[in-house]
């Protein structure tokens, strides 16, 4: 059995928000597909992790990765938590200057570090990219209990949350490729679906059970292959 090990944010984790319950859940056997192929998953992935958490979490928990004929295999996922901001902040002063949670520039030598570590381990490093959010309906959830309209001044259309990630989901994949990892295109799943409405979220931004299901099953057939 082949040992992979997933660091990544809440989407990697199977985070959804559940109308139902009113708040975030954690989805089951979204890795299924990936056992039964015999892979070993451990999922050290953490809901709101950036890129210098993952650093942090691949140097704590993989300092000594279990020596097999294959190499283990290390499955990275950031950006969706990097690319955001403190709305809060944005929201109170809509006029000021405000930062991402990680910088662009920050952000490309924190992956490179993080890939450059992860293989010094002995392990084949993956990429996810990121899964594409729903702009009004993650506008309505970054806005709850804020002011709107500041938001909406300092964002100039709503659209922007869209384009801002996608300059991120962008950098990840040029970041793969400078890198030589191979890529799983877990984004594309969800834009050319016509049921892209179901695969997210009320909130915009996580996958719906469904969406999970097929992250996963998405996985499992390239690192299956």
């Amino acid at each position: 059995m082949r040992d992979l090990y997933i660091f990544g944010d809440s989407i990697l984790k199977g985070v959804y928000f559940s109308d139902e319950h009113g708040k975030h859940k954690l989805t089951r056997d979204q890795y299924a597909p990936l056992e039964e192929a015999g892979f070993h998953v451990r999922n050290h992935s953490l809901m709101g992790a950036t890129v210098d958490a993952g650093l942090s979490a691949v140097q704590k928990r993989c300092d000594a990765l279990s020596a097999g004929e294959e190499k283990p295999i290390i499955l990275l996922e950031y950006g969706g938590n990097d690319c955001d901001y403190r709305w809060e902040q944005i929201s109170a002063s809509p006029d000021s200057l405000h930062e991402p949670r990680t910088p662009m520039e920050k952000f490309r030598e924190l992956y490179g570090q993080l890939i450059t570590f992860a293989r010094s381990l002995g392990a084949k490093v993956y990429l996810c990219n990121l899964v594409p959010l729903d702009s009004p309906r993650y506008m309505q959830w970054i806005s709850r209990n804020l002011d709107k309209d500041a938001i909406m001044h300092w964002l100039g259309d709503p659209s922007m949350l869209y384009r801002w990630q996608e300059y991120y989901n962008r950098t990840t994949e040029q970041i793969a490729a400078a890198f030589s990892c191979p890529l799983i295109d877990i984004r594309s799943l969800f834009l050319t679906s016509h049921a892209y409405s179901g695969l997210l979220s009320s909130d915009g931004i996580h996958p719906t059970i469904q969406g999970h299901q097929l992250i996963g099953r998405k996985i499992a057939g390239v690192l299956g292959e």
